[in-house]
């Protein structure tokens, strides 16, 4: 390819094989960059963004290469990865998916007439769980309807529908939720369920209008992932053997923390499924309720699953003042937002209930810091939070294709300055192959930072001491952060220094 590059040369440019192992494609689409030659163990990239370094570092660890970089536009890079990557006849996931294009709806009437949107929506789903896709999204634009699936937590596009197709689908999907199709203006919420071979799905489906028409997100789950146990979550041994002695206590606050989509509600799930019994009641306050605790042959556990509903007043915190008048000895609220709740919270703990719950920051002892910030009196948060547990959820590389390679010499000493033994570890790279969508991973594994509340932590809380001075002393203390804890998967060969990098931060 040609160092100055144009709009025309681009419609047949292919990327060579070798290139295509040394760079995935989720990371060339991500970084906005695409390989173009090797020559003297120099690797040209043409990027979109020229000047980003953290881009740059990336590849030089993946790939092992010095860099030359020359600008392209974002136009020209669509160019060539639709070339190398969306031919419709060869990708699998599109051979896979062999939809027709839907019709638009008989005039004058609100329901899809063609069957062909039905079975385009049925054929959509049932891709969707077989790919273990969490989320669909479908999108409308000026120029057609577009399906994209969120596999591992990266939204990957999947098809693109005649613009004639995005009337009947919407209003089909709208029906299976018991919406209101005649209602374009407003954003609407709803549900469906359907069977997948052995399995029960749940569908939470939403719209949100937008310039083109309504957007609709559908939310996938499954209800055998419930079934997961805490020992199939992640932890390491220890960290495990030390959060069970914690959920087995019999009053405090135990928090799980990390940003939408870390797996959190899975975590407190998994807690609950190990706490429910006959010989305890135990209440969850959620927001929506995702799963069914009560399934199978469990209907003797005392579990109340209660959804809350601002709207009418019954929040979390006026759902948890109504809990306590329960006789609970668990209680679970989906999440604390504001200061009234974080505070009913801590007094239910000081009167002898266990109370979990979640939050949105980024690590263990920022969780202490954004309860100062709601307003938290020092003292209730020494006396009742017995553990803070901070997690995120990392791809993990496909077991078919990966490959194993060497970083330079220089990239291992500023990513492991104090490991000794990193000259003999074995690191694998993302390739891509059918098994994994060309990828390169396949599943999802959680990475942990477990705070426990130490005498002199408590001490410490309750004088009100800065949120770093409390950060020093953890770290002091052994605390393993995220990003170590991500490493050691690393070091096992499981998932790659890039992907570590982009769920943690340092």
């Amino acid at each position: 390819m040609p160092s100055e590059t144009n709009a025309a040369g681009l419609s047949s440019f292919k990327i060579a094989p070798e290139l295509l192992k040394l760079i995935p494609f989720e990371t060339m689409r991500r970084h906005c960059l695409a390989p173009v030659d090797l020559n003297n163990g120099k690797l040209r990239l043409a990027m979109v963004r020229p000047k980003d370094l953290t881009a740059m570092d990336d590849i030089r660890i993946l790939t092992g290469h010095e860099l030359e970089i020359f600008p392209i536009s974002a136009a020209e890079l669509n160019e060539i990865l639709r070339q190398n990557f969306m031919d419709l006849a060869e990708h699998p996931v599109y051979a896979a998916l062999k939809l027709e294009s839907a019709a638009p709806a008989a005039a004058g009437s609100p329901y899809p007439s063609d069957p062909n949107a039905v079975q385009s929506v049925e054929r959509l789903f049932k891709l969707a769980v077989e790919m273990r896709a969490s989320d669909i999204h479908l999108e409308p634009q000026r120029q057609g309807f577009y399906a994209r699936f969120r596999v591992d937590g990266v939204l990957q596009t999947i098809h693109g529908f005649p613009k004639s197709s995005q009337a009947a689908m919407t209003s089909r999907i709208k029906v299976m939720a018991n919406m209101d199709i005649s209602e374009k203006r407003l954003p609407q919420d709803g549900q469906a369920s359907l069977r997948h071979g052995n399995k029960n799905i749940d569908l939470r489906i939403s719209t949100l209008p937008g310039k083109y028409g309504e957007k609709l997100v559908i939310r996938i789950l499954d209800k055998s992932d419930l079934a997961l146990g805490l020992e199939r979550l992640g932890f390491e041994p220890g960290a495990q053997s030390v959060f069970e002695s914690l959920i087995e206590r019999s009053y405090g606050i135990i928090l799980v923390t990390g940003p939408t989509g870390s797996g959190k509600t899975t975590t407190l799930y998994a807690v609950l499924n190990r706490l429910k019994s006959p010989l305890k009641n135990v209440i969850t306050l959620e927001d929506p309720i995702e799963y069914e605790l009560l399934a199978g042959n469990s209907n003797e556990m005392g579990i109340t699953q209660v959804q809350v509903q601002p709207k009418i007043g019954l929040t979390f915190a006026a759902g948890l003042r109504s809990a306590l008048r329960q006789d609970p000895d668990v209680i679970m609220v989906g999440e604390i937002r504001d200061k009234e709740t974080a505070e009913t919270a801590m007094k239910a703990a000081m009167t002898g209930h266990l109370v979990m719950s979640t939050l949105h920051t980024n690590d263990a002892p920022s969780a202490l810091g954004r309860l100062m910030d709601m307003g938290i009196e020092p003292y209730l948060m020494a006396s009742t939070i017995i553990g803070v547990l901070a997690q995120r959820l990392v791809r993990l590389l496909c077991p078919r294709c990966k490959e194993q390679y060497r970083p330079p010499v220089r990239a291992l000493k500023n990513l492991f300055p104090n490991r000794e033994d990193v000259s003999k570890a074995i690191f694998y790279r993302p390739i891509g192959c059918e098994h994994c969508q060309k990828t390169g991973y396949r599943g999802r594994q959680g990475i942990f930072e477990l705070l426990t509340m130490t005498e002199e932590l408590k001490q410490k809380t309750h004088c009100g001491e800065h949120l770093e001075s409390l950060r020093k002393l953890v770290q002091s203390q052994g605390l393993k952060s995220l990003r170590e804890s991500g490493m050691e998967l690393v070091f096992q060969g499981l998932t790659t220094v890039e992907e570590i990098s982009r769920v943690t931060v340092e």
